[in-house]
């Protein structure tokens, strides 16, 4: 029995392999090319327009609002000072002078005014005291003439009820008698004694049996006669 070696070369199986799949390749790229080229444009609509639509107009920009710039205050122009002249200083003077010499007599006519009208009031002052003091004396002296009057009245009705003693002549005595509003006699009291008792006890009976006491009518004068202080001596 013979043995038969088989040489296979190498590489065979990789080139048949190549060449089929290059085949294949071409096949498919044919067969799709084809079918490409027999399917039918696809259907489009086309719209008709009479004129163009205006083109959209872009917003008209608004232009940024003025910057307010505040205007520089201007340097304040200061008028120079001038010197016065000597004309405008000497007008100056004489109204100042002038000024002066009038509010001096001013207060020269007040001063006067007011020392007229001090001595004015003073001269009214001392008038009317003088006046008041006139009065009064007048009262005074009416009073004391219708006092003294009274006080005589009442004199004369006390000897009328005295019983006579045998006294000197300068024998006196003095009492301080209290009357009521009426004149009736209150009180009786010897302040200073005659010397001789029995004609201290004539006259304290004889003022008490003279009550009532003849006393001004006048409410005015009747508080002049609560107290009285009479005298007596014997005839």
């Amino acid at each position: 029995m013979s043995t038969a070696l088989t040489y296979q070369e190498p590489y065979r199986f990789s080139a048949g392999m190549l060449a089929l799949t290059v085949h294949l390749l071409f096949f498919f790229v044919l067969y799709f090319g084809f079918r490409w080229q027999a399917q039918p444009p696809e259907e489009f609509m086309v719209e008709m327009w009479e004129s163009l639509p205006d083109a959209e107009v872009a917003p008209e920009r608004q232009p940024p609002p003025p910057v307010q710039v505040e205007p520089k205050p201007l340097p304040k122009v200061v008028a120079p000072v001038l010197p016065p002249l000597k004309a405008d200083i000497e007008i100056r003077d004489k109204k100042k002078k002038q000024t002066e010499e009038k509010a001096k007599a001013v207060a020269v006519v007040k001063a006067k005014q007011e020392k007229e009208l001090r001595e004015l009031e003073a001269y009214s002052e001392r008038l009317r005291h003088s006046e008041q003091a006139r009065i009064r004396a007048e009262v005074d002296a009416a009073t004391a003439t219708q006092v003294g009057k009274y006080q005589d009245k009442i004199r004369a009705k006390i000897r009328s009820k005295i019983v006579k003693q045998d006294v000197p002549p300068t024998a006196e005595a003095t009492f301080e008698v209290t009357l009521l509003p009426g004149g009736e006699v209150m009180d009786a009291e010897l302040i200073k004694s005659s010397g001789y008792a029995a004609y201290d006890d004539a006259v304290e009976r004889a003022i008490r049996r003279a009550s009532p006491l003849p006393i001004p009518s006048e409410i005015s004068l009747q508080r002049m006669f609560r107290k009285l202080k009479l005298t007596f001596r014997p005839e």
